[in-house]
């Protein structure tokens, strides 16, 4: 579980650990460089129970944070959380027995609930990659692996076997870690199971960051297609660049899209802190500039009402 200023949120994170059907596990906490009261409250937990580890450094970011925390844990299987969202009590339970009936994953995920700061389901995620049918036809068009990072578990040396996370590519680095596993010739898939509940607020680096999360998901689809044609991975300079030196019509067409994923990014904050005012412009402006973003989203919604 890496942590970073999440005091509000952290204590509920890690009794909805320690809830869990599940009991034999250990829980490491990565802080990574709180400013706020979090490492104390994860400190208190650690007195609590044995089963919890704390570790704390500078802030050198989610993706070193991980990086090092592998090193220390080995091979095997090692289940993702974060410091702002909550297991279902069955989680672990669930998802290893989904393990064990797929032995030759390497990634496994499932599906989420999405809740607010104060906890209130607001919507849910779906996922084309619940089948392992889905996930061959998102790789044949090279379309993006994405999974909500805490909701997944990975082996250990398959991850570290790839390179492990990037933080050059935060605050996409899991998605990135993905789709370089799936390239690897790795088996990966979702659960058709809602094991967690996925918190949005204004701290979230999903929402802090949208669009240079939506600039560096494009970076990653750039880097996959090079790699696909055998080709060296640009670098973040090398990719802006190509980008700003693009004829005028392959800018606005990047522009266009870059500020459409945004806006949509924007709504789903404004639609979690109930911010109706500003959430029905950024999902207009979305939908106008990306149509088949929004309303393949937003139509089956609206039809069922």
């Amino acid at each position: 579980m890496p942590v970073y200023n999440v005091g509000l949120y952290v204590a509920d994170a890690i009794d909805s650990v320690l809830a869990q059907t599940h009991r034999d596990f250990s829980l490491h906490i990565l802080d990574d460089g709180s400013v706020d009261d979090t490492l104390s409250i994860c400190r208190k937990y650690e007195v609590q129970d044995g089963r919890i580890r704390v570790t704390s450094h500078g802030n050198i970011g989610i993706a070193n944070s991980m990086n090092a925390a592998l090193e220390s844990v080995g091979d095997g299987w090692v289940f993702c959380m974060h410091g702002d969202d909550l297991m279902l009590p069955n989680r672990l339970a669930r998802q290893w027995e989904f393990i064990q009936q797929n032995p030759d994953l390497a990634v496994a995920s499932s599906l989420v609930y999405l809740i607010n700061r104060n906890g209130r389901e607001i919507g849910r995620m779906k996922s084309a990659l619940v089948s392992r049918e889905g996930v061959k036809r998102t790789l044949a068009r090279g379309q993006c692996i994405a999974f909500n990072h805490p909701a997944t578990a990975f082996r250990a040396e398959v991850v570290k076997s790839v390179g492990g996370y990037r933080q050059d590519f935060w605050p996409a680095e899991d998605t990135e870690l993905w789709n370089r596993v799936a390239a690897a010739g790795h088996q990966v898939l979702v659960q058709d199971e809602y094991l967690m509940k996925y918190r949005i607020h204004a701290q979230a680096a999903s929402t802090r960051k949208a669009r240079l999360m939506v600039q560096k998901l494009a970076w990653m689809t750039d880097c996959i297609a090079h790699r696909r044609d055998g080709k060296p991975e640009p670098t973040w300079e090398e990719f802006v660049s190509g980008q700003e030196l693009s004829p005028w019509p392959v800018r606005w067409n990047n522009r266009r899209k870059e500020t459409a994923r945004t806006l949509y990014q924007s709504a789903l904050h404004h639609f979690a802190a109930r911010q109706f005012g500003v959430l029905l412009p950024a999902l207009a402006g979305a939908a106008m500039l990306e149509p088949s973003l929004v309303l393949p989203r937003l139509l089956p919604r609206l039809l069922a009402r």
